[in-house]
């Protein structure tokens, strides 16, 4: 999705967790966007604890949960900002799992939860598009 703003403004919007209740219906996050950190993520049906594992400002957010162990299940969540030469910024946001238990796991994440990330995805959008330049 192309959002019509600098990845500086769009990270702005992303990183600040405490702001999500005010735009996205989808989550609700906890926490601070600093790689190491603990997050309390809160999703339709479902709340997990991910630790952040990559926050590069104005170009990567990603978290990652385990349950048991890697090699049993990891569900691994990644935005990645990408500037475009028109001045606008390409936000790309990706879930992936691994692991051995990823079957069974896969059956709890529906269709509806690729539902709520598209809408998370036009909430941002529109967000950091109506929001002030000075914000």
């Amino acid at each position: 999705m192309d959002i019509a703003a600098t990845p500086e403004q769009v990270w702005d919007v992303l990183s600040d967790f405490d702001s999500y209740g005010q735009w996205s219906n989808f989550s609700r996050v906890s926490g601070t966007a600093t790689k190491g950190t603990r997050l309390s993520i809160r999703m339709p049906g479902m709340s997990f604890r991910p630790f952040v594992t990559a926050a590069v400002p104005n170009q990567e957010l990603e978290w990652s949960a385990t349950i048991a162990s890697e090699r049993f299940f990891v569900g691994r969540h990644t935005f990645t900002l990408i500037p475009n030469e028109d001045g606008t910024t390409r936000l790309n946001n990706v879930e992936t799992f691994s692991g051995v238990s990823v079957r069974p796991f896969r059956r709890l994440f529906t269709s509806k939860e690729d539902d709520g990330y598209a809408s998370f995805n036009r909430a941002l959008k529109q967000r950091v598009e109506t929001r002030p330049a000075s914000a």
